[in-house]
C-alpha cells in the first residue's frame, strides 16, 4: 500500500487517530478494537509508530470468536507540511526492528501468531545495542 494523508493534522493528532479504538457492529456481532500499547520512535519529521491492537468479537455480552492481538507498524513522516503514514503488520516482516521487546510478550507468537523470523530479528537488535551501551560503559569507566 501506499501513503496515507489525512487533512490537516498533526504528528500528535495523527498519532492519537491511528491509535484510537474503534466498535463495530457486524450483524449481531460487535466487534471492539483497542490499542494497548503504543509508541512513536523516530525524529522531528518521521519515524515508526509501533502498536499492540487487541480485537474481540461480542454477542449479547458475551464472547463469540477468540480474542485477536496483533502489532502494527506505522511509518510516520511530513511530507510538504502534511503529516501523513503507511500502515503495515508483523505479519508482513516490517524491515523495521525498534519494536520495544515488551509488545513481543503481549503479543505471544504461540497464542496470536506473527512473524517469527521478524521477532527474531527484533530481538537481535535489541541485544546487539545493550551490547553496545555495555561496551561505551565500561569504556568510559576505564577512561
Amino acid at each position: 500500500m501506499g501513503w496515507t494523508y489525512p487533512a490537516d493534522v498533526s504528528r500528535k493528532e495523527l498519532i492519537e487517530q491511528r491509535t484510537r479504538p474503534w466498535d463495530r457492529q457486524l450483524n449481531d456481532v460487535l466487534v471492539k478494537s483497542n490499542c494497548l500499547a503504543h509508541c512513536f520512535r523516530g525524529g522531528r519529521f518521521s519515524g515508526v509508530l509501533w502498536a499492540v491492537w487487541e480485537r474481540t468479537f461480542e454477542r449479547d455480552g458475551e464472547q463469540v470468536e477468540r480474542t485477536q492481538r496483533w502489532i502494527t507498524c506505522d511509518l510516520i513522516r511530513c511530507h510538504g507540511g502534511d503529516w501523513g503514514y503507511k500502515d503495515m503488520q508483523e505479519a508482513e516482516h516490517p524491515y523495521y526492528y525498534s519494536c520495544p521487546q515488551k509488545y513481543l510478550d503481549l503479543v505471544p507468537i504461540e497464542q496470536y501468531g506473527g512473524h517469527p523470523d521478524w521477532r527474531l530479528e527484533v530481538r537481535h537488535r535489541h541485544q546487539e545495542r545493550l551490547e553496545k551501551r555495555r561496551q561505551r560503559k565500561s569504556q568510559s569507566l576505564t577512561q
